[in-house]
């Protein structure tokens, strides 16, 4: 059995991150098994700039405690990407960055690629697309009117504004290919209904980012 960490930096509810651990298990392939890293110092939620600072020590602290011989690969819970050298400078297994590994999957599936995120992260999605070259052209960051906490809030008002947001990405930016940059909006769960509906691939930072890690496991043979 390869075991994979998953670093979830964020303090979310004891419920939340139940659901997200039954989420993470419907992606994993047989033989692997994952369990969730939140550091006691991460923030509750990522709205100001001193929350993701907050965030880049706490992660920065559990990643350098983790041994090698603790995980095969480590995935950080970021779509876009935060701090994702330094986290791999600090670690002793390969650190999995789900927006790296998603936008490489974006090349091969389209070559107009429209970003989907929540405010606080804007910033952070076009710090990713200046440091990624393996990418398709981005056509456009398009950030959702909402936050984190209302996303949890009402998942179903949040899951009818990415379809909205999705839709005008397709229909006024021409986008071939959609990437929904936030861990929370993969975590809506509505990447394959999108796809079916406007007729374009859909990235979920969440399943892409599980098998980069696996495959990452595999390669090294532990």
């Amino acid at each position: 059995m390869r075991h994979l960490l998953y670093l979830e930096g964020v303090a979310y509810s004891a419920a939340e991150v139940a659901r997200r651990r039954q989420l993470l298990y419907t992606y994993l392939s047989p033989g692997f098994a994952i369990e969730m890293l939140i550091p006691p110092d991460g923030p509750v939620v990522l709205e100001q700039p001193d929350d993701f600072e907050q965030l880049r020590r706490a992660e920065l602290r559990a990643v350098a405690a983790v041994s090698a011989e603790a995980c095969a690969a480590i995935i950080a819970a970021g779509a876009v990407d935060p701090s994702l050298a330094e986290l791999r400078a600090a670690a002793r297994v390969p650190v999995i960055g789900p927006g790296e590994a998603s936008l490489f999957l974006a090349r091969m599936l389209g070559t107009r690629l429209a970003i989907l995120t929540v405010d606080p992260a804007a910033r952070g999605a076009r710090d990713m697309i200046a440091r990624v070259t393996a990418r398709p052209e981005v056509v456009t960051v398009r950030t959702l009117k909402t936050t984190v906490r209302r996303i949890l809030a009402d998942p179903d008002e949040a899951r009818a504004l990415v379809r909205r947001t999705a839709a005008a990405a397709v229909h006024e930016d021409n986008a071939d290919v959609l990437y929904l940059g936030a861990m929370t909006l993969g975590a809506l769960g509505v990447a394959q209904e999108i796809s079916a509906a406007l007729g374009v691939p859909v990235v979920d930072p969440i399943p892409v980012s599980i098998h980069a890690a696996e495959a990452a496991a595999l390669a090294r043979a532990v």
